[in-house]
């Protein structure tokens, strides 16, 4: 599977301004090593290190977040068959100010987000309205509306070539907000999130990027607190798609565009048993995930419209689609200063993925050198052993350590029937890698007062 790992190291400093206010400032660091593959064929590495520095304070109804985040990511393939090296990494400094001030029974918040990704500046802002009541079942209603860059910057290096990546994306999102209390102690949440993409902005002159998405959102939580077990249940729907075109000397190079995309899931969250101490909390899920992409690229994409269509161009087609169970469960334990909580987890999956690729024949008429490769796993079965152990110094200090492995318990192969394959097709499996890790480790430091 993939590998996590991930030491993280935090300082907390709160403050008191006045008697009903607290202020906490954090420092973070952390570095996750997230993939590493290795087959007869192909390498791949991905990992992200970042630090951070958090203020926040409370004060009434009011409330003030300010965090500034520096980033570094790395994403590397090489393939020795295709000759293609694909490298992306992006340092990126971020600081976010975000700020909530009521004057009942209304409230707003103002949202503020300075990127800085190598030479590309952006700047996210927005904000939402809302409103308290005191009826007996509306708590409380919000309207948001942001604006939103995301900048993407990428080597894509191909025998001798090499495209450089300098583009932002925008889109808006909007969001309602429902809180109902239709129990005394039963709350409900409706929440609904639209996306919509806004104009590119191409940095680079040479190569540009056009597309046409939007994405939409519903997510539902209850809780429930009546019961001996605290339960919550959280549903949420996604869909959406995206239609983009590749340029390059404008001169469009791959037309593409994903669509069907389409997410659900579902799960149920138990919280700490009131009078058994025994009696471990847990948590369970279900998710769907489903796409479908087709499109094209030229193998030479610095030529003209009229030489692309009589020299070599791929097609190729996407779909799938994923089921996702799981089921975690944890309980914390406390002896004098010290406290410590294991985990034990158990994740499912069954993935279905099919990837085709031809060649026109003649011009963009006919098919030849049709593939198609098969994704070789019917069913994953994964758990995962983790605790954190925390040991409080005194009121003000406390150190804590998490650490965990993820474990292959169960991988069954796909068996491909001939039937199943048309005449002409050439059918592969993906190769078998040589994956590292699946742990991670985590270590804090706080001070509190």
């Amino acid at each position: 599977m993939f590998s996590i790992v991930a030491v993280q190291i935090v300082f907390a400093q709160p403050f008191y301004f006045q008697q009903d206010s607290l202020t906490t400032l954090t420092f973070t660091g952390s570095y996750f090593d997230i993939l590493r593959t290795k087959n007869a064929t192909s390498t791949s590495v991905v990992s992200i290190q970042k630090s951070s520095a958090q203020f926040k304070t409370t004060f009434g109804g009011n409330s003030l977040f300010i965090l500034q985040e520096n980033a570094k990511s790395i994403a590397q393939l090489d393939n020795s068959v295709s000759q293609i090296k694909f490298k992306t990494g992006q340092q990126s400094n971020r600081l976010t100010i975000d700020n909530e001030f009521s004057f009942s029974p209304f409230f707003a918040e103002q949202f503020v987000r300075i990127n800085q990704i190598k030479s590309v500046s952006t700047v996210d802002y927005g904000g939402s309205f809302g409103f308290v009541t005191a009826s007996h079942w509306l708590e409380k209603f919000k309207f948001g509306c942001y604006l939103f860059s995301f900048p993407w910057i990428f080597d894509l290096n191909y025998h001798d070539s090499r495209i450089d990546i300098n583009n932002m994306t925008s889109f808006l999102k909007i969001n309602y907000e429902l809180y109902l209390r239709p129990a005394e102690n039963t709350s409900l949440t409706l929440r609904y999130e639209k996306y919509l993409n806004r104009k590119n902005k191409n940095e680079n002159p040479i190569f540009a990027v056009e597309d046409n998405s939007d994405a939409s959102v519903v997510k539902i939580n209850a809780v429930n607190s009546s019961m001996a077990i605290p339960i919550e249940i959280s549903f949420t729907h996604g869909n959406g798609g995206s239609f983009f075109d590749l340029i390059y000397a404008q001169n469009s190079f791959s037309q593409n565009s994903f669509t069907n995309a389409l997410f659900n899931g579902i799960s149920v969250k138990s919280f700490e048993h009131k009078y058994n101490a025994w009696m471990p909390a847990f948590f369970v899920s279900y998710n769907f995930y489903k796409g479908f992409m087709v499109g094209n690229i030229q193998s030479w994409p610095f030529t003209s419209v009229l030489t692309s269509l009589i020299t070599n161009r791929i097609n190729y087609r996407l779909a799938g689609h994923l089921y996702f169970f799981t089921f975690e469960t944890k309980k914390l334990f406390k002896v004098a200063n010290f406290s410590v909580e294991p985990e034990l987890s158990f994740y499912q999956i069954l993935p279905e993925f099919t990837f085709d690729n031809w060649q026109p024949s003649y011009i963009v008429f006919g098919v030849k050198n049709f593939t198609r490769n098969i994704l070789p796993i019917r069913k994953a079965i994964i758990g995962k052993l983790a605790s954190t152990f925390i040991y409080q110094l005194n009121n003000y200090y406390s150190i804590s350590l998490e650490f965990g492995q993820f474990v292959p318990l169960k991988i069954t192969k796909k068996e491909i029937h001939v039937s199943e394959i048309t005449p002409g097709t050439i059918v592969t499996q993906a190769q078998p890698s040589k994956v590292d890790g699946g742990r991670w480790l985590a270590l804090s430091l706080r001070k509190t007062f």
